[in-house]
């Protein structure tokens, strides 16, 4: 048996790590599928992965994401046949290694709501409860008349696409909004300029960006992230009327379906979701462990 800890992946490595996942989720009946993209991490040269080989078979993999400087989320399976071996112990202590290496002090383990061996092993780490992060989805209703529907709403407002003449402002509003570090949002942004697949939009009232939101597209789908409104201009129907006029577009282009995934915390973006009909697909729970 043996242990192997790598910063990026080769073709074969990421064959056999997703082929592993796919044979845990089957067996537990789960559905989360992890990013294996290590170049996200804050610290670009973090060992993102462990792996547990037992004669020249992965047996148990540990992946870390470092969204924070203090802080790495971990997601970790093992096959059935391999559990109860102490595997997983075995990757969680050289990851716990790598982490303090940069001095992050909080370890995540994310775990799919309804999984009963990740749930046993925040208990182990006796690791505390804390957000859960929800994907939902929505149906287009493609019978729907949606700009019918945006009248409703009596704000004066417009919305922009995101271009290089706007860039400045459209980084600004959004760092009010998620209060990131100026630098992150600025690169997000600017490569959300560079990708086909992707469209960013600001919502505008009185000449002044208050809201963001970016789509990623698929064929017929599409995914919402980064949507947000200035505090200042929140529980003011912006908000719904931004979604509406988002659910127009995305009509427009002939999408039917859109997901997203919005944490526990924004209480108020999950309960505007939920009103206005987005079903819950997967419910991920986050569980804190001092390191």
């Amino acid at each position: 048996m043996s242990i192997i800890t790598l910063h990026t992946l080769n073709e074969k490595q990421r064959e056999e790590i997703n082929q592993l996942i796919t044979a845990c989720n089957e067996y537990d009946k789960l559905k989360r599928l992890p990013v294996l993209e290590e170049e996200d991490n804050y610290s670009p040269e973090l060992k993102s992965y462990y792996c547990f080989y037992q004669k020249n078979v992965l047996a148990s993999v540990l992946i870390l994401y470092q969204p924070y400087p203090d802080e790495a989320e971990i997601s970790a399976y093992t096959l059935p046949s391999y559990r109860r071996q102490g595997y997983f112990k075995s990757l969680y202590a050289e990851a716990i290694k790598e982490l303090k290496k940069y001095h992050i002090s909080i370890a995540v383990l994310v775990v799919e709501n309804n999984s009963i061996s990740g749930k046993a092993c925040a208990e182990a780490l006796k690791a505390k409860s804390g957000r859960s992060d929800y994907l939902m989805s929505y149906e287009i209703k493609l019978d729907m008349s949606y700009k019918e529907y945006q009248e409703v709403f009596k704000e004066n407002y417009t919305v922009e696409q995101l271009t290089k003449n706007n860039l400045v402002e459209g980084t600004e509003v959004f760092q009010e909004i998620f209060e990131w570090e100026h630098e992150t949002v600025q690169e997000m942004m600017e490569l959300s300029l560079k990708d086909s697949g992707t469209q960013t939009f600001l919502l505008r009232t009185e000449g002044t960006a208050i809201g963001t939101l970016s789509l990623h597209l698929g064929s017929m789908d599409a995914s919402i992230y980064g949507f947000g409104i200035n505090k200042k201009n929140r529980r003011k129907g912006f908000g719904r009327a931004f979604l509406v006029w988002t659910l127009s577009a995305l009509k427009d282009m002939g999408r039917e379906k859109v997901i997203l995934q919005v944490e526990s915390e924004s209480m108020e973006a999950f309960q505007l979701y939920k009103d206005f009909g987005f079903t819950i697909l997967e419910q991920y729970d986050y569980h804190y462990k001092k390191i």
